[in-house]
Order: C-alpha cells, then sequence, then structure tokens
C-alpha cells in the first residue's frame, strides 16, 4: 500500500472520528474540499462544506443522543478511495430507538476528502422507527397452480 493510501486512511479515520463521532465541525474545513459533497439515501446530497455542517447539525437536532463509531473492520484505501464500515443509533425526538450501520466510500483528491458517499441501513432504521412495516410472515402471495 502507498504511502499516499495510508495518508488518505489516516485523514478518513480523523474526520470520522471528529465529524460522525464528536459532531465537530471544524473539522470539514480542515479536512474537506471547498466543493466537497456527502450524500447518503436518507440525507443528501449536501453540496459543499456549509451544507455538509447544516446536514449534521440537522441530524443532531433530530436525533439528540445519536452516536457513531467505526466498526472493527479496518479502513480499506485503494488510489484515491477509502472504504470504511461503522454502526450509529440513539434516540429521535420520539423517544424511539433506532440502530443502523452503514459502508462508506470517501473519494480524496489533492489531500482532501471530496465525496463521501453512503448508504446505510435505511430500511432497518425506518422499520425501527415504526414508519415502514417489515415482511409478515406467513402473508406470502402464494401463486396458485395450474
Amino acid at each position: 500500500m502507498s504511502s499516499i493510501e495510508e495518508q488518505n486512511k489516516a485523514m478518513v479515520a480523523e474526520y470520522f472520528e471528529h465529524y460522525w463521532g464528536k459532531a465537530n465541525l471544524d473539522i470539514v474545513d480542515k479536512l474537506c474540499s471547498d466543493d466537497f459533497v456527502i450524500n447518503y439515501s436518507m440525507q443528501g446530497p449536501w453540496k459543499g462544506k456549509e451544507a455538509a455542517k447544516s446536514m449534521l447539525s440537522e441530524f443532531k437536532e433530530a436525533f439528540p443522543n445519536i452516536s457513531f463509531r467505526a466498526y472493527q473492520h479496518p479502513l480499506i484505501a485503494e488510489g484515491p478511495y477509502v472504504v470504511g464500515r461503522w454502526i450509529g443509533g440513539g434516540n429521535p425526538n420520539t423517544g424511539k430507538e433506532m440502530y443502523f450501520s452503514d459502508t462508506t466510500i470517501f473519494t480524496l483528491r489533492d489531500g482532501k476528502i471530496v465525496d463521501e458517499t453512503g448508504e446505510e441501513g435505511a430500511l432497518t432504521a425506518l422499520q425501527q422507527l415504526g414508519l415502514v412495516q417489515g415482511p409478515n410472515p406467513g402473508k406470502e402471495v402464494r401463486y396458485q397452480l395450474e
């Protein structure tokens, strides 16, 4: 692995710890490009540093005690990309618990994070909040044989 890939992994680890883990918005100015895009299925896309800060602020307002941490898998780097897994959860203002995991791909260019795209367990989270019902065993569609 090249030293650039190691540097990219270290930058993503620092970003994740401070942005998602500690809600430190200053890390966006330090590590992200001016045209930074953050894109998750339940929140994105948010374009630019100020938009990324607003997204996290709004998310923390709706989920005051939510926390995130890196999962037990290592970060994987290849060229300008770093991939990582994380878990998060807490209680939204409704009081219901919600926990989910995600795989995120970060793209880095010129020593800055330019893109954070992830696919969080949106369906799992929505089911836990009671907004989407899961399958009902025993009520499957059955096709009649002719």
